[in-house]
């Protein structure tokens, strides 16, 4: 059986083949205590394998707890290291869990656990120094049935094991970062082609994973999509031939629910630019054709307000420019470019949409707000 743990915003899978348990993350720190209790009911004496993917604290944090409370073989990790403490918590305690050895692992390393054999397919020899796509990504073939587990890997990643020609087809896909639209990419996905995908996000979360954008694209392909924010802990029983799920909450695949989509803005219609002459009898005249909006030099648009706190290093989502229309006549701004001009040069380039007199839209850094537009950079980074 493959348990795929809620944990919150976080991951933590048990592989368990009767005396024999892997488990690959271990969630947050928070989560610790009922990650081991859950454990507890299924794991027979010792964990023979742990796997912390990379050493962010929502995938490892978890793993002190149980290492505190299991005996542990063998612990495997990507080699890369981290600040934090919770990273030297986790390190001290897998170094010093007796008879545990600590292994790194790179892509065309094999793990081999009781009898199950993992084939690891990221991070490559050389990493890219990005914590997340140097996540690893193991592949499980069982008879039948195979499992492709991903941590947080992003679209780099999958990028880099799709020109490696990698063995990457899987009945049951662990979807990448909580369901980010930062991985899953189409050609990723169709690489795959699982029957079922399996995402691991907290309810209401601050990162609004899993995003829209992946539950189509996973849609798409006609995989049924499950996850932990929605149905609890699933279980993939398995005897090589066929497989069947067990929902902590019962209900429908995520798939095959409604996705709001996010709503195009209405924009006011323009008041007529000239005036219709009343017809007389004879002759008609003929009517002056309304002329069309235009992004001239005689428009007054301006950026008139930026939020930004100055913390570069994160991912501030609610960062926006605001900009206004001060003149008198609505603007089509179609094809109009906002560019940030430091490192990078992200843009925005504006679809049709006509900004009315004295009104204003923004462009956020990755939210949308549809009472301003709905515009944003979809940047992983501060703009």
């Amino acid at each position: 059986m493959v348990h795929f743990i809620n944990v919150g915003q976080g991951d933590s899978i048990l592989l368990d083949l009767g005396q024999t348990e892997m488990l690959i993350d271990g969630g947050d720190t928070s989560a610790g205590a009922s990650l081991v209790s859950y454990l507890g009911k299924v794991v027979d004496g010792d964990i023979e394998a742990v796997v912390a993917t990379h050493p962010h604290a929502d995938h490892i944090g978890g793993l002190i707890h149980v290492l505190r409370a299991f005996q542990v073989d063998k612990v495997y990790w990507n080699g890369e290291a981290a600040t934090s403490k919770t990273y030297g918590d986790f390190m001290t305690l897998a170094r010093a869990e007796p008879q545990a050895s600590l292994e790194q692992l790179k892509r065309g390393d094999t793990i081999n656990v009781g009898s199950l054999a993992f084939a690891v397919l990221n991070p490559p020899s050389t990493m890219f120094k990005d914590t997340n796509n140097d996540s690893i990504v193991l592949r499980l073939k069982y008879g039948d049935v195979s499992f492709l587990f991903t941590g947080d890997a992003g679209n780099d990643a999958e990028a880099s094991m799709l020109v490696a020609s990698l063995n990457l087809g899987a009945s049951v896909l662990k979807v990448g970062h909580h369901g980010s639209k930062y991985s899953s990419s189409m050609p990723f996905l169709k690489a795959v082609a699982p029957q079922t995908a399996i995402y691991m996000a907290g309810v209401n979360n601050s990162y609004s994973h899993p995003h829209t954008e992946t539950i189509v694209a996973l849609n798409q392909i006609g995989a049924k999509v499950y996850g932990a924010d929605t149905h609890g802990t699933v279980v993939v029983a398995t005897d090589g031939q066929g497989y069947e799920l067990k929902l902590q909450n019962p209900g429908p695949p995520r798939a095959s629910l409604a996705i709001p989509p996010v709503p195009a803005p209405t924009p006011t219609p323009s008041p007529p630019l000239t005036a219709m002459p009343t017809p007389t009898p004879t002759p008609t005249p003929t009517p002056t054709p309304t002329p069309a909006l235009t992004s001239s030099t005689a428009t007054n648009v301006e950026i008139t307000k930026i939020l930004y706190d100055g913390l570069v290093p994160r991912t501030e989502s609610d960062e926006y420019v605001e900009i206004t229309n001060l003149g008198s006549e609505a603007v089509d701004l179609k094809g109009w470019i906002l560019k940030d001009i430091s490192e990078g040069y992200y843009s925005f380039t504006f679809p049709p949409y006509v900004l009315q007199p004295g009104k204003s839209a923004r462009v956020y850094t990755n939210e949308i707000h549809p009472e301003y537009g709905g515009f944003s950079f979809h940047s992983a980074t501060a703009i």
